[in-house]
């Protein structure tokens, strides 16, 4: 599915901050090829990209800069 719902919802826009965080916790989303694909889509996102750094220091959202 292209979203977690029907469509683009609340259910997206709560659980991609958590999945942004792959890193950090050392997960390697390339083992996850579905959703690899949602986090992409979500973060290409205008709203997502200009929330994600509302507040405090400004760092690239994971993966942006390699698209």
């Amino acid at each position: 599915k292209e979203y977690l719902a029907t469509e683009y919802s609340i259910a997206d826009i709560s659980t991609w901050p958590w999945i942004a965080r792959f890193e950090r916790q050392r997960i390697n989303l390339k083992k996850y090829p579905n959703v690899l694909r949602w986090y992409k889509s979500i973060m290409n996102r205008p709203a997502v990209i200009k929330g994600y750094n509302a507040v405090g220091k400004k760092e690239i959202i994971p993966l942006q800069d390699c698209l």
